[in-house]
């Protein structure tokens, strides 16, 4: 891992170059909807037969022996189990992921989670559940994985931090859904395209730093499910992100919303 100065301009062209000598992800703060220095971070993956570039080492702990005391076997809803890579999938069960967290976070087992993967099976249900899917803040890939499970084709998986990659690779394997679900490390400053579908399951104040970001990448007539808040904060998440409400769920005093963008002249200006 290792840190170079950008700006907001700079950045890109700077990620483009490192990543073809074979970055494998970069990330700034502000693209993080976070505030700090304005540095692009790189990282590579150390392979055999090249040389190891200067910055730190990054060491995933062996966090299985927590999760074995503390995770089960997840109902979240009628028909979606999330079941521990441990543990034996129960008879019957109709649509089931196994998830392994490692040291990232999303096992399932929080009620924004819950809200967002009920969001995602109701699109489903009501066959709105669109092809092209981006999951913003994937950690795990819990929701990338239901979404490909529940129907989409090409689901891209974003996190900033390296080992939410990293689980979300190995998750994806695990379910054998290594073709549909595509893990980046990278933040959303740094990525191109638009998407029908953005699912972004991160706290308030990072909906609040992303909010043009998130808006720039939602295709005009696409939808946005935010979650990660109380029901104290979604009045601010709601106000900057200036779209059109089309749903909300709440369980336990957290929410989940769901916004459409315009379509055609006067969709957000890209």
């Amino acid at each position: 891992m290792q840190e170079v100065d950008a700006t907001g301009a700079t950045a890109p062209a700077l990620w483009r170059e490192a990543a073809s000598r074979g970055a494998s992800g970069g990330v700034t703060s502000w693209g993080a909807g976070m505030p700090g220095r304005r540095t692009l971070r790189l990282f590579w993956e150390v392979r055999e037969g090249r040389p190891v570039p200067e910055g730190e080492d990054l060491v995933e702990e062996n966090w299985t022996p927590y999760w074995r005391q503390s995770l089960r076997p997840v109902a979240v809803t009628e028909r979606l189990l999330l079941v521990p890579a441990w543990e034996e999938v129960p008879e019957g069960a109709p649509v089931v992921l196994r998830i392994d967290p490692g040291m990232a976070f999303g096992a399932g087992d929080h009620p924004s989670t819950r809200l967002c993967l009920r969001v995602l099976e109701a699109l489903a249900d009501g066959g709105s559940l669109p092809e092209r899917v981006l999951d913003v803040g994937t950690g795990t890939g819990v929701l990338a994985l239901a979404a490909a499970r529940l129907g989409a084709s090409r689901v891209t998986a974003l996190d900033i931090d390296p080992f939410g990659f990293a689980a979300c690779r190995r998750n994806a394997r695990l379910n054998g859904l290594e073709h549909r679900v595509r893990p980046l490390l990278r933040s959303l400053d740094l990525l191109e395209g638009t998407y029908p579908l953005i699912l972004a399951n991160v706290v308030a104040s990072q909906i609040r730093g992303l909010a043009v970001e998130l808006r720039r990448h939602v295709e005009p007539g696409g939808r946005l499910v935010v979650s990660g808040f109380q029901a104290d904060e979604e009045d601010s998440v709601e106000t900057v992100l200036g779209m059109e409400p089309e749903g909300r769920w709440e369980e336990e005093g957290w929410v989940a919303r769901m916004f459409r963008e315009p379509e055609g002249e006067g969709a957000w200006a890209r």
